[in-house]
């Protein structure tokens, strides 16, 4: 459409919502601008959006570490430890912006944002980078600098929910959403994650995940989830210093019960006797029923980055 012809816009009124309607509303904190150049631990009781003008470096939420450059962006969210640090080559200077809202969650889910995809990318024409400069410049001049600063946030939220890089089922093969899939359960099975989260970290529905699950490896996602703690667990058991109740918290079980239930069920032994059985005898080896999905699905050593990272 074109916003140039006045006259496709005389005369009109459109409804946009009535007042029982709440919609993003949001409350900024501070902003600024800093270089990285050592490890920064953070643990913030509301959002932050970092852009990234200069070097490369990393974040690390929830145990799994995303790689970022000049002209990305990352957004940490409210109670989750991070880390963010430059690449040893030298400081990587970010422009930020603390902020908290009303529905924000949901807007940043549907900007293809979540605590295990913390990234964003600008365009080609550099919008979102012009966008932090503006509410950092802005945030220096007075008076009226708090509409100004708001204005820059909401447009920024604007270009993400434009933006948002969504994957149709039917262009993609069904690889493709094993792996993320696969990837996502090795950086988080230690969490409490359903079947439900692994999914909407793929792309599709539980549905679609349990097809794509079923005909590539024979197992259903829960089976497949609750292997690899076992296989985990397996590990861990070796180590006589460790009791069997942190081993299942280090494997996602809050229960210790229900851990050498499943345990048992699984690998054939209890805990405990597993245990034993690995002192006499350290060849003592699991064999898991998924060993074959991962040297058919490798994990990629870091996430894929633009040609010129």
């Amino acid at each position: 459409m074109d916003f140039s012809d006045r006259d496709l816009y005389r005369n009109i009124s459109i409804h946009i919502s009535d007042r029982s309607h709440w919609n993003l509303a949001l409350n900024v904190y501070n902003c600024g601008n800093q270089n990285i150049e050592i490890e920064h631990y953070t643990k913030p009781d509301y959002y932050i959006f970092y852009f990234v003008k200069e070097g490369k470096g990393y974040v690390t939420v929830r145990q799994a570490t995303h790689k970022v450059g000049a002209g990305q962006g990352f957004v940490l969210f409210p109670n989750e430890e991070a880390r963010v640090k430059s690449e040893h080559k030298g400081a990587m200077n970010v422009t930020w912006v603390a902020f908290s809202g009303h529905l924000v969650d949901r807007y940043l889910s549907r900007a293809k944002l979540s605590v295990y995809k913390p990234v964003f990318s600008d365009n080609s024409e550099h919008e979102v980078e012009a966008m932090f400069d503006r509410l950092l410049a802005v945030s220096t001049t007075l008076p009226n600098r708090y509409c100004k600063i708001m204005a820059q946030l909401y447009s920024i939220f604007g270009f993400l929910l434009d933006n948002a890089f969504d994957i149709r089922p039917e262009t993609v093969s069904p690889e493709f959403y094993l792996i993320k899939a696969l990837d996502f359960i090795d950086a988080n099975y230690q969490d409490d994650i359903s079947v439900e989260d692994i999914a909407a970290n793929a792309g599709i529905n539980r549905k679609a995940l349990y097809a794509v699950f079923k005909s590539l490896t024979g197992f259903s996602p829960k089976d497949y989830l609750i292997y690899y703690r076992m296989c985990k667990a397996t590990a861990l058991l070796k180590d006589e210093n460790l009791s069997i109740e942190v081993v299942a918290v280090s494997v996602g079980y809050s229960d210790q019960f229900h851990f050498s239930k499943e345990f048992k069920k699984n690998v054939g032994l209890s805990p405990s006797v597993y245990r034993r059985r690995v002192a006499q005898d350290p060849t003592v080896e699991y064999k898991s029923p998924i060993d074959a999905v991962r040297q058919q699905f490798p994990v990629p050593s870091l996430p894929e980055l633009p040609p010129d990272f």
